[in-house]
């Protein structure tokens, strides 16, 4: 299973700073504009570029344009002109292998955040660059799968909260906000499938565990690598005090709370992954023992039984002198020759039980096992 699908664009070598490339691989662009504050709100697409350099932003309120999608260069070079964009904070909204961050360029600052995503059943981020300046903001997405993003637009939508008030700073730090709160739920499916694993690999133990394991751990990797530098931005926007007000830096102390939630919640999947290979490799080695014991066990049973055969099978004439096996000539030596080999097959078998050797491991695991663990496993037989 791969964890990424989409090509990641890195930085080009030999290009002057500031210089904005499109891959034609990447998806086309599509400009949303959002007006809000005071109770108002509208929303419409910027459908050119030229509709984009004549964009009149609304006194009183936040203009919030969304670029979704990477492949149309002249947009982009719009959106940057239109507003002001420093080319350096372009060129990093291009290059979505950026870390999280917040650099300051004058009048606006740029904010790289990593955004989440469960897509087939493995995780991955893609990148959201957020320009912010006074009374505008500008986020440039990786476009395709959606984003995040919704509640919060039906909360401007529904005028509902403090966003609705019409402070930029603020709806910045409510995009950060809600793409840090978009890890929880992913955490959450990474829980339930760290209890569903290791279930499986104490009490079903299969050759695919090893490999989902691994997957696992991949999944969790992807989460922290993007995770670990989204503390440091959010450490480094409590520090802007030239961009984010008294108040807002207040909300982003919670934010700040938030990343350190799921970084603390990361690092305890992180080691009880790494707990289920040591269990997966002990609970491979204890079955491949038990397996070892029991033919073991079979071939001690059979030593005494296969020495009685071979004893009784030596050619002897009973007739040239007494001593030559006279059982040979007993009306019940055959009968004997049996119940003396399965008398010694018992008592051996007897002796192994009364030592521990046989039949009490998978007794003892079973009384251990979960009762809600073994009930699903009796309604999976059935």
């Amino acid at each position: 299973m791969v964890l990424s699908t989409r090509k990641r664009l890195m930085p080009r070598a030999n290009l002057p700073p500031g210089t904005l490339t499109a891959e034609p691989s990447m998806r086309p662009t599509i400009v949303q504009l959002m007006t809000f504050g005071h109770g108002t709100s509208a929303e419409r697409v910027l459908e050119t570029p030229e509709s984009i350099r004549s964009l009149e932003l609304p006194e009183h309120q936040v203009a919030w344009v969304n670029v979704d999608g990477l492949g149309d260069l002249a947009i982009l070079e719009a959106v940057a002109q239109r507003f002001g964009i420093h080319p350096l904070a372009m060129e990093d909204a291009v290059d979505t292998a950026q870390r999280a961050k917040i650099d300051v360029y004058g009048d606006h600052s740029c904010i790289i955040l990593p955004m989440p995503f469960l897509a087939e059943r493995h995780f991955r981020t893609e990148q959201v660059a957020l320009m912010l300046g006074k009374g505008w903001i500008v986020t440039v997405q990786e476009g395709g799968d959606g984003d995040c993003l919704d509640p919060l637009r039906r909360r401007i939508r529904d005028h509902k909260g403090r966003i609705a008030s019409g402070s930029s700073s603020y709806a910045a730090y409510a995009i950060v906000d809600t793409v840090i709160d978009a890890y929880f739920p992913l955490i959450e499916r990474l829980e339930q499938r760290i209890e569903q694993l290791e279930d499986e690999v104490i009490f079903r133990t299969t050759g695919d565990d090893i490999v989902r394991i691994r997957h696992l751990k991949r999944d969790i990797a992807t989460l922290r690598r993007a995770v670990w530098p989204l503390r440091d931005a959010v450490s480094a926007m409590l520090s802007a005090d030239h961009v984010f007000s008294p108040d807002d830096r207040l909300y982003l102390r919670d934010a700040y709370d938030h990343v350190a939630r799921v970084l603390d919640m990361l690092d305890n999947a992180r080691a009880i992954a790494a707990d289920l290979t040591d269990i997966y490799m002990a609970v491979t080695s204890n079955r491949m023992g038990e397996v070892t014991k029991v033919l073991t066990i079979i071939a001690t049973i059979f030593m005494p039984l296969s020495f009685i055969a071979g004893l009784y099978g030596m050619n002897f004439d009973p007739e040239r002198s007494p001593f030559n096996m006279p059982e040979l000539d007993w009306y019940y030596g055959y009968p004997f020759a049996l119940a003396l080999m399965a008398g010694t097959a018992i008592l051996l078998l007897l002796f192994f039980r009364r030592r521990g050797w046989l039949g009490t491991t998978f007794l003892r695991v079973q009384s251990r096992r979960p009762a809600a663990a073994r009930d699903q496993s009796r309604s999976r037989g059935a």
